[in-house]
C-alpha cells in the first residue's frame, strides 16, 4: 500500500546506504515472492493474519465484541471474493507502474532498465497464465469464469507494460504515475483499511478490511486454498449443528455447512484464529498440517444416515 517506497529518493536512499540498505530492499522483495509462500505453504494465512498483522491484532480485540457481526451468506462471500481479488489486481497493477515509473525516469541508472522490467512482468503474468490452463497446474482447481478473469488480467498486464515501453511513456492511460498513486493511496490506504477497516466494525464484523480490502490476505489466501499444508479439518458424523463455530467465525464462514458435509474448511479467508475449534461442544472441527489430501466431497455420507442403512429396525 505505500508506494512512497518506489519513490526515487526512497531507492536512492536505500543504494546509498550500502549494504544494510540494499539488505532491506531485496528483503521486503523477498518478503513477498519466497518467504510469504513458503511460510503460507507450512502454516496457512495464521503466520501472518493470527501471529503478525497489526490490522489482525487491532481486530481480534477492539473488534472483538463484534465478531459474531460478520455475514455469512452466500452472497456476502460472492461479493467479498470480487472486491478483495479486484483490489489485489489493481494493487499489483499499481505497485509495478511505480516501480516502472522509476526505471523510466533513471533510464540508464541500473543494470535493470525498463525494458527488462516490462520483459519480466510479462513473463510473469505469462506463467500465471499457463499455470491456470495447465490441467495439472496450480491453479487448475478453479472455475472457468476464474480462469477467464486471470486471462484478461493477465493479457491487460501485458498489454499495458508493452504499450508503455513502445510510447516511451510513465503515464498509465494518460494519466500521471503520481496521480493514480495518490488517488489509490486515498481510497484503499487511508478510507478503506482506515476508515472502513476500523471504523464499522460495529456493522460489518471486526474482520472488514480483511475480507474485502486487504491484498496481502488476497495474495496469500491464494496460496493456503491451493498448496498450504495447514487446514481446519472436521468430522461430519460428530456434529449435531449446534452453530458455535458459524457464529464466532470472524471471516464470515459458515463452518458448519462445512462441518456438516465432512468437508475441510477450505475457504481462503480463514486466518487459523482457531476460535471455531475452540467454541465446538463436540470437538468435530481440529487445526493442523497435513500431508493428506484435502477432503472435499459435495455427497457425503453421514454417520446416522449409515445406522439406518445398516439396521433400518433401529
Amino acid at each position: 500500500l505505500n508506494y512512497y517506497n518506489f519513490e526515487r529518493y526512497r531507492i536512492n536512499g536505500f543504494i546509498d546506504a550500502g549494504n544494510i540498505g540494499l539488505a532491506m530492499l531485496f528483503f521486503g522483495i523477498l518478503s513477498i515472492f519466497v518467504i510469504s509462500p513458503i511460510l503460507t505453504y507450512k502454516y496457512g494465512k495464521r503466520w501472518y493474519c493470527s501471529w503478525v498483522c497489526g490490522c489482525g491484532a487491532l481486530a481480534e480485540t477492539a473488534g472483538d465484541p463484534f465478531r459474531h457481526l460478520s455475514d455469512k451468506r452466500q452472497i456476502a462471500w460472492k461479493i467479498e471474493r470480487w472486491v478483495i481479488h479486484s483490489v489485489l489486481v489493481f494493487a499489483v497493477l499499481m505497485t509495478a507502474a511505480a516501480i516502472y515509473s522509476f526505471f523510466h525516469n533513471n533510464p540508464e541508472g541500473y543494470w535493470l532498465t525498463k525494458t527488462h522490467f516490462v520483459i519480466i512482468i510479462s513473463a510473469l503474468s505469462l506463467m500465471v497464465m499457463a499455470l491456470t490452463f495447465h490441467p495439472k497446474g496450480v491453479f487448475n482447481k478453479i472455475s472457468k469464469k476464474n480462469k477467464l478473469a486471470v486471462y484478461i488480467v493477465g493479457g491487460l498486464v501485458i498489454m499495458l507494460s508493452v504499450l508503455a515501453m513502445i510510447t516511451d511513456n510513465a503515464n498509465i492511460l494518460f494519466v500521471d504515475t503520481y496521480t493514480v498513486r495518490w488517488t489509490y493511496g486515498l481510497l484503499i490506504g487511508s478510507i478503506f483499511s482506515g476508515v472502513i477497516g476500523t471504523g464499522f466494525y460495529p456493522i460489518f464484523g471486526n474482520r472488514v478490511w480483511c475480507r474485502f480490502g486487504c491484498p496481502l490476505s488476497a495474495y496469500i489466501g491464494l496460496v493456503q486454498r491451493f498448496k498450504s499444508k495447514f487446514r481446519i479439518t472436521t468430522n461430519g458424523g460428530q456434529c449435531i449443528s449446534f452453530g458455535n463455530c458459524s457464529t464466532y467465525c470472524e471471516q464470515g464462514i459458515d463452518v458448519r455447512a462445512y462441518a456438516q458435509k465432512g468437508e475441510d474448511i477450505v475457504r481462503s479467508s480463514c486466518v487459523g484464529c482457531g476460535v471455531c475449534s475452540a467454541v465446538c461442544p463436540r470437538g468435530v472441527l481440529k487445526l493442523e498440517n497435513s500431508n493428506a489430501p484435502q477432503k472435499i466431497n459435495d455427497n457425503p455420507l453421514i454417520f446416522e444416515n449409515n445406522i439406518v442403512k445398516i439396521n433400518p429396525d433401529v
